[in-house]
């Protein structure tokens, strides 16, 4: 365990970041050595693959057994057996399309890099119904979440109506559209503008509904708790609101993953924007339509998120 040296929390090991305020940590014992990377051939179709990946990045096939022959100057290395080849995944959920043309790399949680999903040429079906692993085992990912196109190297990534969406990590400055879903830190926020707000109760006749007067508010923000949960509201008055954890308007104190000074929402010529304020983690905007992608873009799907490499 690493203890912050601001606040005195302890933190796993491998955290770059203290979970209780967001002080850089101190860094740990020098990790061990990594084990030696050397290319093997996919048991399945041959292709040339590096020992740590789990899946051969031209079949899709499971490859981890072929990386497992033992090694060392006393023993021999071994072929690995070949294994039965993987039955066909459902059309919608991975089709196959060739050699990848890009790769969907799993951001862990301290910044590393995990697992690569293969993006190759034509729709790539993402969700709970995949072959891989990191996919299927996401309870928060909808079985067919979301499909990734790739046209003569440009990609797309269309939400399939899914339970919990897809967000993008905004670059710069984005438009907001009423309704509008924001993901900052461990937080997920509701963007309403205040004349699309339900009142709570229905006027009736000529008799004024009681309740906090309206002195200029323009928009909202509603935490959302839970499905249909909308736990805490933040009323937006003046035509810019900063986000923090320790600056700002609105303050998330007990979020670790929310910067000092996070975001912005700005009102401008009857516009409203969200802009990112270098924060650490990002902001997030929930894709509505199909949403145009470039390498080093960031995506949260379920409980993950993904960087989009080219191959």
């Amino acid at each position: 365990m690493i203890v912050c040296t601001n606040c005195g929390r302890e933190n796993e090991d491998h955290y770059k970041y203290c979970l209780g305020c967001g002080t850089v940590l101190p860094q740990a014992s020098a990790p061990a050595p990594e084990p030696e990377v050397k290319m093997i051939s996919c048991p399945h179709c041959g292709a040339q693959a590096p020992s740590n990946f789990k899946f051969c990045g031209s079949c899709g096939g499971p490859i981890a057994a072929a990386a497992q022959a033992p090694s060392g100057p006393t023993a021999p290395v071994q072929p690995a057996a070949p294994e039965p080849a993987p039955q066909a995944p459902p059309p919608q959920a991975q089709p196959q399309g060739g050699a990848p043309v890009a790769y969907l790399v799993v951001i862990k949680p301290d910044g590393s890099e995990g697992a690569r999903i293969p993006i190759s040429s034509g729709d790539v079906g993402l969700g709970r119904d995949s072959t891989h692993e990191v996919l299927s085992g996401d309870p928060f990912l909808s079985p067919l979440h979301a499909t990734l196109s790739s046209t003569d190297g440009n990609f797309v990534i269309r939400d399939n109506s899914s339970l919990n969406g897809v967000f993008i990590r905004i670059r710069g400055e984005r438009e907001l559209q009423d309704g509008d879903f924001i993901r900052l830190g461990q937080e997920l926020l509701h963007f309403q503008l205040m004349q699309s707000v339900a009142p709570l109760i229905a006027k009736a006749n000529e008799t004024l509904t009681g309740g906090s007067p309206d002195n200029g508010y323009w928009g909202r923000l509603s935490l959302v708790s839970g499905p249909d949960l909308e736990s805490r509201a933040f009323v937006l008055k003046a035509d810019e609101v900063a986000i923090g954890r320790e600056v700002g308007d609105i303050l998330f104190r007990d979020d670790g993953f929310v910067s000092g000074r996070h975001a912005r929402i700005a009102k401008v010529e009857g516009k409203v924007f969200l802009k990112d304020l270098g924060s650490s983690n990002g902001t997030y905007v929930r894709i509505r339509e199909d949403q145009p992608l470039a390498e080093g873009d960031l995506i949260l799907m379920g409980q993950q998120l993904f960087k989009l490499v080219a191959a």
